[in-house]
């Protein structure tokens, strides 16, 4: 499975990174973080601690493009804020890429916009 992570250089998306780098069959399609991130450019192995050849991970490069990082994408794990994860759905549902949230705090109008998406 090609899975895409967005907040990728937070804790969790660290993590996630770590995981996939050591689960059998899984790659990183992308990794994600808002724009001026201090990561933004360097290798998400990197970042996770990883390091960079890592062959699932495939040199992939943290950008701030979310269409980008969902690009090659299988799946999305989402660990961002609420306002980011709102356009991280939509992107995903127009790319027909399946998505896991685990940001907290989504308000009614963006649980439901979140829901919209998941109807794609």
């Amino acid at each position: 499975m090609k899975i895409a992570v967005a907040g990728a250089a937070g804790r969790m998306g660290q993590m996630l990174v770590r995981e996939i780098a050591r689960t059998e069959g899984c790659t990183l399609a992308g990794a994600l973080e808002g724009a001026g991130n201090n990561a933004i450019g360097r290798e998400a192995g990197e970042v996770a601690g990883v390091g960079t050849s890592h062959r699932s991970l495939k040199g992939v490069k943290i950008v701030a493009d979310a269409s980008a990082a969902l690009a090659n994408a299988d799946a999305v794990i989402d660990f961002t804020v609420p306002a980011a994860t709102v356009e991280h759905a939509r992107t995903a549902a127009d790319k027909g890429v399946a998505m896991v949230i685990g940001t907290t705090g989504l308000d009614p109008q963006q649980t439901a916009a979140v829901q919209e998406a998941a109807k794609k």
